[in-house]
């Protein structure tokens, strides 16, 4: 998956060197999932990595139709005989020279799939384009083809990101290429593409020919298609040559005149009250097991830039270094700005939201298990993933079932993800957490200890080849003297860190007339208060705010820094202050969640909430930026206990053992057998808890660091709004209306009001 910030056009699917995930299992499927249709006349080597790339998806249950259009090259049509060889799935048919559009109504004919992949000779996709589209059309029944954001390489590099939620711009501007994923009875109903065109933008009149059939697709918001863009191409010298386009576009208007007045516009649904359930699932994909190592599904929320992201990025690292395989579904909807990381591990990469209907998270679960032979199932901060345990029990028996949590959170959801793993224990076969501070927590909310494992995150080595020298540039770069002790901040600038505080104590440190520099690290919601409140205080001239930075970007400015400041309300153990140990960056932080497990006296100070905080706070900075020799030993001591304590290979043979631990737990001791009809039913109600979170989650906001509902201020008139609200999204127009940014702040601007009415109204005391 390509890096949409930094993207690299040389990264082609038919170039990489992956394992080989997907190879076919021993059962042959009753059906053909996708017939894969390609024109070729003459096409060049790159017709090898449209090979690779079909070979390498995901999907395993294709056919390959490829239409030799009357090649006239011998060499053309050797590489095509040579590669049709290797696979018995890929077919060839010849004909007389027709143009593309004839070649792909001729493979048509032949296919026998319950959708049709128009694929050109020298494009390509990602892995998993094939098995997300036909999900994304089994799961939405609305559409009748789908295609992915594209990335366009070779004579021009960009990132295409539109298709077909354009719609009626369709009659001005052909959007998108043709790489798409088809029902086999849409493209039949149409009538296939017009063969009298031959010279381009056949596909433009496919498109529109659908529509006015009363068919039209949606694309997903994933780069998971590669379109080659070639200077000689048959397309690129037609547009070339007068005034082609344009005329092509009036023809067009005039052919399919109607659609201006009767254009399609099928949306995704919104989920329905306690909708149904499926279980079955129409692919047939069974692909062989992994005879090296497990086979794990990591079940996450989102992958963003975090700590607890960071540790699931080099979990999996370790993991498949070992020999296992790795899948990963993510839950939520959202920017998941690091997927390209993960891609770069494993490409079995599934942001759900992006692809199915919500009531088809259990049944593409259940299937992903079963088509990869997973035996592993971890589930790290996914609130569904919890929720759907019981289902993934009754449908998977032969699964082990673990969680990972870091830190329990007690101004959200009553103690966060940890207080799900504690009411879901019973469905568990291992607790997992990363510091005894949570085992004990949990116990105390009444989890079985003898089910809770601790594992200690370490980190690979990421040291420098040349770190005084790298420190010297930095220095130089930031405008930093070299005598100049540098503190340094890094996280999320939310309640959870506390900025107002951290501005106080380097207001407190540069009043005492400590000399020092401060870089803060990282971006969120409270950064305009912080950056106030650091004017008010004119720091300024010794504190940059650096705002989010690259995970390489923030391991080399460790090397500048000689103080890590971090007063948190709460922790697990900060993945910073991992990092900043492994540095030899002291740490003066919150004695917090498991910290205290980690850092030793000789090796940073721990710092205690309550009345004398701040002064705590100062006189450990003072103690070390007025004694540079204690600050050296300090720092000597962290890279030590960080070698000896936060061992990486020592991280991964740990997880390993827990892990074979769950398994044995599973067999040895199992827990309570739910069946599958009740399974089904906690899934549709664990659909519907999210169904009506969505719903209303917009009312709730944070008010001095605790999550508050607007109907504990105003419960009269917000809860018959949100009662409203809650109705109005279950229907069709209602959904699609609710979805507006624009309605949502409208909404929140008559809650404040109502809010400061009441408010007024009340009396003193």
């Amino acid at each position: 998956m390509i890096n949409k910030l930094n993207p690299d056009y040389t990264d082609l699917p038919g170039l990489r060197i992956v394992p080989s995930l997907y190879t076919r299992g021993d059962l042959i499927a009753s059906h053909i999932d996708v017939s894969v249709i390609t024109p070729y006349f003459n096409t060049e080597a790159f017709f090898l990595e449209t090979f690779v790339a079909v070979q390498a998806q995901s999907l395993q249950n294709w056919e390959w139709i490829v239409v030799d259009d009357g090649s006239t090259d011998e060499q053309s049509v050797s590489r095509l005989a040579t590669i049709a060889a290797r696979d018995a799935r890929i077919r060839v048919i010849r004909q007389a020279n027709a143009g593309p559009g004839a070649a792909r109504n001729t493979a048509f004919r032949h296919a026998s799939g319950r959708y049709v992949c128009l694929l050109d000779s020298d494009d390509m996709f990602e892995p998993t384009y094939l098995e997300k589209c036909v999900w994304f059309l089994d799961s939405n029944p609305e559409f009748a083809f789908c295609n992915a954001y594209s990335v366009v390489f070779g004579d021009q590099d960009f990132l295409h990101a539109a298709g077909f939620e354009r719609g009626k711009i369709h009659l001005r501007a052909n959007v998108g290429p043709p790489i798409s994923v088809i029902r086999h009875a849409a493209y039949a109903d149409c009538g296939g593409f017009d063969e009298s065109i031959r010279f381009g933008h056949e596909d433009w009149d496919f498109w529109l020919a659908m529509a006015k059939a009363g068919h039209w697709g949606a694309t997903i918001q994933e780069f998971l298609q590669w379109y080659r863009k070639r200077g000689d191409g048959r397309y690129e010298q037609i547009m070339r040559s007068g005034d082609v386009n344009a005329e092509f576009e009036a023809a067009m208007r005039k052919k399919y005149e109607s659609l201006e007045h009767h254009f399609p516009e099928p949306v995704r649904r919104h989920p329905l009250p306690f909708e149904d359930v499926e279980t079955r699932s129409a692919l047939s994909n069974p692909l062989k097991a992994n005879t090296g190592g497990r086979r794990i599904m990591f079940l996450l929320p989102w992958m963003v830039t975090g700590g607890a992201d960071r540790v699931n990025l080099e979990l999996i690292e370790g993991l498949t270094a070992r020999g296992h395989e790795v899948t990963v579904c993510a839950t939520l909807l959202a920017d998941h700005a690091w997927e390209h990381q993960f891609t770069r591990l494993t490409p079995d990469v599934f942001i759900l939201p992006n692809f199915l209907h919500q009531s088809d998270y259990p049944r593409f679960l259940a299937y992903l298990i079963g088509s990869r032979q997973i035996d592993t199932v971890l589930i790290s901060a996914s609130t569904i993933g919890y929720q759907l345990l019981p289902f993934l029990r009754a449908t998977c028996p032969g699964v082990a079932f673990v969680d990972m949590c870091h830190v329990e959170e007690p101004h959200w959801l009553n103690g966060g993800h940890p207080r799900f793993a504690v009411g879901y224990q019973d469905a568990l076969d291992l607790n997992i957490v990363t510091t005894g501070h949570l085992a004990d927590w949990m116990q105390g909310r009444g989890a079985e200890r003898e089910r809770i494992r601790v594992l200690y995150t370490g980190l690979q080595s990421h040291q420098p080849a040349e770190p005084e020298a790298l420190r010297i540039r930095l220095r130089a770069e930031l405008n930093i003297p070299a005598e100049v002790p540098v503190i340094v901040f890094a996280g999320r600038i939310c309640a959870q860190k506390r900025p107002a505080l951290l501005a106080e104590i380097l207001r407190a440190a540069r009043d005492q007339g400590l000399g020092f520099h401060a870089l803060l690290i990282g971006d969120g919601e409270l950064r305009p208060e912080l950056e106030a409140l650091l004017s008010q205080h004119k720091l300024n001239a010794c504190v940059q705010m650096l705002g989010t930075v690259a995970h390489q970007r923030w391991l080399d400015l460790l090397v500048v820094a000689d103080v890590l400041l971090m007063p948190s309300q709460y922790e697990g153990i900060s993945i910073a202050l991992l990092e900043a140990l492994a540095a030899g960056v002291v740490p003066v932080v919150a004695k917090v969640g498991g910290q205290d497990e980690i850092v030793d006296p000789d090796a940073g100070f721990l710092i205690p909430h309550g009345d004398n905080e701040l002064q705590a706070y100062l006189s450990a900075l003072q103690q070390l930026l007025s004694d540079p020799a204690r600050l050296r030993a300090m720092s000597v001591h962290c890279k030590v206990l960080s070698a000896s304590k936060l061992s990486w290979d020592k991280t991964i043979d740990n997880l390993q053992s827990i892990l074979n631990e769950a398994h044995q737990l599973r067999v040895q001791q199992p827990r309570l057998t739910i069946s599958p009809g009740l399974g089904r039913e906690y899934a549709t109600l664990a659909l519907e808890y999210k169904r009506l979170v969505e719903a209303v989650d917009w009312l709730w906001r944070s008010k001095d660091g605790r999550q508050v509902a607007s109907t504990d201020v105003v419960p009269i008139p917000v809860n018959g709004l949100t009662q409203l609200w809650t109705q109005v999204s279950s229907t069709r127009i209602g959904s699609a209306l609710l979805r507006s940014r624009r309605l949502r702040a409208l909404a929140r601007w008559l809650l404040d009001k109502l809010e400061a009415r009441q408010q007024s109204g009340r009396k003193p005391g």
